[in-house]
């Protein structure tokens, strides 16, 4: 582990009645000391839970559904520069609505239409917090839906071979036809793509 070496210093000429000091030389062997140090690099590796990344989960349908669809049973959200969100079914005019009350909105649709799949536009100078908002909104309905038929399914109301529920979505890229059609409800000026306001 160390050594000690008690010779070896050159004799130092006499000064006075004073006798020289003979120096101790000490020497430390590293070796066990990097050993150590390496085992609990490995055990703190080893032994660490890393925390997993963050990231929104989206449950998605299954392929089976993927199917042609006609444009009246796509209801369209579009969320513009300035955070607003506007909905629509078909080629109807786009309605304003509050965050607040789009779930009600939604889960009403679904009733209405069969079938139903919502297409989500986002306008790039939107916040990404709205999106993440509106996304969670749609997983609420999802989620009531599914408890809705759950309970139907105990009681009866509901055929117990029905297959279980699942919000059909996307997310549809922001066109200049979309600026234009939010811009002719609002009687706007045209914002341009990409620009957020406060």
């Amino acid at each position: 582990m160390g050594s000690v070496d008690l010779g070896g210093d050159k004799p130092q000429k006499k000064k006075g009645l004073r006798r020289p000091k003979r120096r101790v030389a000490v020497r430390i062997d590293m070796t066990p000391m990097v050993d150590i140090a390496f085992l609990l690099l490995i055990f703190y590796m080893v032994s660490t839970i890393f925390s997993e990344p963050q990231a929104m989960e989206i449950n998605l349908p299954p392929t089976q559904t993927e199917k042609p669809t006609g444009e009246s049973k796509v209801l369209t959200l579009r969320i513009d520069a300035k955070n607003r969100i506007f909905w629509n079914v078909a080629k109807e005019d786009p309605q304003q609505v509050e965050l607040p009350a789009l779930p009600k909105l939604l889960q009403d649709k679904v009733h209405e239409i069969p079938g139903l799949i919502t297409l989500v536009k986002i306008n790039k100078g939107a916040r990404y917090s709205r999106m993440v908002e509106v996304l969670d909104r749609i997983e609420i309905v999802e989620y009531r839906l599914k408890e809705a038929q759950k309970v139907g399914k105990e009681r009866g109301t509901v055929p117990k071979d029905d297959p279980e529920f699942s919000y059909t979505f996307s997310l549809g890229p922001w066109t200049r036809l979309d600026t234009k059609t939010i811009a002719k409800v609002t009687g706007e000026a045209e914002v341009e793509e990409g620009t957020a306001t406060p």
